[in-house]
């Protein structure tokens, strides 16, 4: 059975999920979970330069961090997302609030977002996720499957905890302040 998932993995570009493995072989027996910690067991005692690392809700073969650079050349490119300082405000006051109106998205970040919104949308990092219930049935936006893989997230509860970031930047401005006065 290993030898199968090993298969799949290495043939799908999207995360191979527990659905799609049973859909595959056509019966639920076979624990995604427990083969994958199976064969990255066999990956590490081998010393291979690759794992499978849980993406978007499912299992996708990678590239072990070290590697990175090497990938990089052969496709002589990177694979982070092009955001502008907008673009990314934007993403994250959704990827946090989502569900989310474009309205309160504006008023959150004080300016219009229309063109920012239209370029996520393009993108494919947020989605339509419905409409309010009040006055104007305002759209909402959240983010897609897109989103987690470009950010190597396994779901929305692995972003930082907004409480996690404020101490972060707590932190930040006093050793800057603390490098300035030295100064």
């Amino acid at each position: 059975m290993k030898d199968i998932v090993e298969v799949l993995l290495f043939a799908t570009s999207e995360p191979l999920t527990q659905l799609k493995l049973n859909a595959c072989l056509q019966e639920n027996d076979v624990n995604l979970d427990e083969v994958v910690k199976e064969l990255n067991e066999e990956y590490e005692n081998a010393g291979r330069g690759v794992f499978i690392g849980e993406i978007a809700g499912g299992y996708q073969i990678l590239s072990k961090p070290e590697y990175h650079l090497y990938v990089q050349r052969l496709y002589n490119k990177t694979k982070k997302l092009q955001l502008s300082r907008a673009a990314t405000e934007a993403l994250a006051v959704i990827a946090y609030k989502q569900p989310i109106s474009r309205s309160e998205i504006e008023s959150i970040r004080g300016v219009n977002c229309d063109s920012v919104v239209r370029s996520l949308l393009e993108k494919e990092l947020i989605t339509i996720k419905g409409r309010e219930d009040g006055p104007g049935r305002a759209i909402l936006y959240g983010t897609t499957q897109n989103f987690l893989e470009g950010f190597g997230l396994n779901s929305i509860s692995d972003l930082p905890k907004l409480k996690e970031l404020s101490e972060l930047m707590h932190e930040e401005n006093i050793s800057s302040e603390t490098a300035d006065a030295s100064e």
